[in-house]
């Protein structure tokens, strides 16, 4: 609650409170905003004086330093005006109530705000859900090649800012066709699973891991040069050959071919799209030389 006049806090405080309600007040915009950082409210009731000019600049403060959380607002006065209300809507409240008004009015309105705010949490987490499944590969659980993609751009924009650099690897099953052929797609499907997985024990939480393709694997390593990235892709070409894979009661051989690019930070230029096509190239040529190795992409 948001409001100057001692009268009216403690007159609304006692019906919030006898309806359930926890309640922080503050006494000028600068301490409410403070509050809001700190508390994160479902509600604010935010007494505006139409008199003073900062009080409608607050409440556009207010959301949007709420744009991540919501919370609804609604805007309380004796003397707004119906041009002033309709600012007040435009610039972020939800509602509005003019004094006086019956106490029965005020918990109809508050109860009305705290149930959007729950429908919008709600569907902030069915979006949430929505875009985790929209984002993950089926078979490996890994991110798709639209996830991968979108977290790289933003990923190559931080580094820039940072003044790191980033490289990337791709990952490549030698001959991988052969298995599902001879086995059939459920061994093949088990084996991919397990490769996501020893992949995955190779690299930090803060790296990013993708299934790209049939059998492709890229990588995104943040804050890494081309010679970190190339001691990464050995322990994935090592991780993946070193052990057969297990199918029922049969063992399964499995070698991989990486390709590695990198950026530095001063390659203002390049994109997410230039990264891939730099990984592609150092695997292309890798397979071009045999396979089970690593190639590293050179900009001469």
């Amino acid at each position: 609650m948001v409001d100057d006049d001692r009268e009216n806090v403690e007159f609304l405080s006692n019906f919030l409170t006898q309806d359930g309600h926890t309640i922080q007040i503050a006494s000028d915009p600068d301490a409410a905003l403070h509050r809001l950082r700190a508390w994160k409210p479902h509600l604010v009731l935010f007494d505006v004086d139409p008199s003073k000019t900062r009080s409608l600049d607050v409440v556009s403060k207010m959301r949007t330093l709420m744009q991540d959380e919501y919370t609804a607002i609604i805007l309380i006065s004796a003397h707004m005006s119906l041009d002033e209300v309709v600012k007040g809507l435009d610039v972020g409240a939800d509602d509005y109530l003019t004094r006086p008004f019956r106490p029965q009015d005020f918990l109809s309105r508050v109860r009305s705000m705290l149930r959007l705010k729950e429908i919008q949490d709600s569907l902030k987490r069915a979006n949430h859900r929505i875009e985790e499944l929209t984002s993950a590969d089926d078979l490996t659980g890994l991110m798709n090649m639209r996830a991968a993609y979108r977290r790289g751009e933003e990923e190559i924009v931080r580094s820039r800012r940072f003044r790191k650099p980033v490289s990337s690897i791709l990952v490549n099953l030698d001959g991988f066709s052969a298995v599902n052929q001879a086995l059939g797609f459920m061994a093949g499907s088990r084996v991919l699973q397990q490769v996501a997985l020893r992949i995955k024990q190779c690299l930090r939480s803060i790296d990013l891991v993708a299934r790209v393709g049939a059998d492709e694997f890229f990588v995104l390593l943040s804050e890494t040069d081309l010679a970190s990235a190339e001691f990464i892709a050995e322990r994935v070409r090592d991780a993946i050959q070193s052990v057969p894979f297990k199918d029922e009661k049969q063992s399964i051989k499995i070698t991989a071919t990486i390709g590695v690019a990198g950026l530095t930070h001063d390659q203002n230029n390049q994109r997410m799209t230039d990264l891939l096509h730099f990984t592609a190239e150092a695997l292309r040529s890798a397979k071009a030389n045999g396979t089970n190795r690593i190639e590293v992409y050179s900009f001469t």
